[in-house]
């Protein structure tokens, strides 16, 4: 009958459409697996929970509370960047001078200077509270050393260029997307308090491919320095919270142990 031939050819076509649509869908699963370029950030023991390094053109926000490590790993990632990897690396500072940070570096054994002079790390302060000077400086000295990393911290410090939110949310988005555009692997710090987590304008939950929590925790009589990976798109995460030692020669993260075993 003619309309069961009709009918017969729609189910054949409905067949076929939904077919053709399992077979992109696999496909684009495909697509997803395939494993991103890294930045091996070089600090010991982050590499092995973040599967192997962040993934490169990646913005991490890194949260952490007064003395936990946060501008110490920042200085790491671009030190070791520099002398293991070949990757310059900018530094935006919003609080401290050159000098500080050096300073800060030698501690560790870090000849940071030395990577100024040969144009591997560039160490700018922005103490002018103009959101736009700041943009251009980060694009400058980008395109000036071709830099791989970038490094802003304190980026709390945001709070002081505007006086409503609502600017503030939408102009730190924009800086979100700039950076992501250059195409560096880019870390920003946002300081916290022990019991309380103050976002960054949306920069975490809406532009940040990476969130890293590095914060003390209690433990009996003392407190030890831990870290947490809350997420980061395109790689398997440690889903544990690992101890943090920070040593003459730099941070370290106990990769192998987890919190709540003996920190020696």
């Amino acid at each position: 009958m003619p309309g069961s031939r009709e009918s017969m050819a729609g189910a054949w076509a409905r067949c076929f459409r939904v077919n053709f649509l399992n077979k992109l869908i696999a496909l684009y699963c495909v697509v997803l697996m395939v494993e991103p370029e890294r930045t091996k950030t070089g600090v010991p023991g982050l590499d092995e929970i973040l599967d192997g390094g962040i993934p490169r053109k990646n913005l991490v926000v890194i949260s952490g509370d007064p003395g936990s490590g946060k501008t110490g790993l920042c200085l790491e990632f671009l030190y070791f960047g520099a002398i293991k990897f070949n990757e310059p690396g900018v530094y935006i500072s919003l609080e401290e001078s050159e000098e500080e940070i050096i300073s800060f570096a030698e501690l560790f054994g870090w000849d940071i200077r030395a990577l100024i002079k040969k144009g591997m790390i560039s160490i700018v302060t922005v103490e002018l509270y103009d959101f736009d000077k700041l943009k251009n400086t980060v694009e400058d000295e980008i395109s000036r050393l071709h830099a791989r990393r970038l490094v802003i911290d304190p980026g709390v410090v945001f709070r002081l260029y505007f006086d409503r939110e609502l600017d503030a949310r939408k102009r730190i988005l924009s800086l979100g997307r700039m950076l992501k555009r250059i195409g560096c692997t880019t870390i920003i710090t946002n300081e916290i308090s022990l019991d309380k987590v103050t976002s960054l304008f949306g920069l975490e939950e809406y532009v940040a491919d990476g969130v890293l929590l590095l914060y003390h925790t209690k433990l009996e009589d003392r407190f030890i320095r831990s870290i947490g990976v809350l997420k980061m798109r395109g790689t398997k995460i440690s889903e544990k919270l690992h101890p943090v030692s920070i040593t003459k020669d730099g941070i370290k993260i106990l990769a192998n142990q987890e919190l709540f075993e003996e920190v020696k």
